[in-house]
């Protein structure tokens, strides 16, 4: 995406519509965008590493 603004209203318009159906028929519930994570920047610029875990970690 060209800038963040464009970024974020794509979630919206279109990433989220998709997640609901799709959840929406999957689980009968509809979805939402409860988090987003922005990275700024980085060591090596157009990659990333996300790392999602399943407990509290630190404070």
């Amino acid at each position: 995406m060209p800038d963040l603004d464009v970024a974020l209203r794509r979630v919206q318009e279109h990433a989220l519509p998709l997640e609901d159906a799709r959840a929406r028929e999957v689980y009968g519930s509809p979805s939402a965008v409860n988090r987003l994570l922005v990275l700024n920047a980085g060591p090596r610029p157009g990659r990333g590493t996300v790392l999602l875990l399943r407990e509290a970690v630190g404070c």
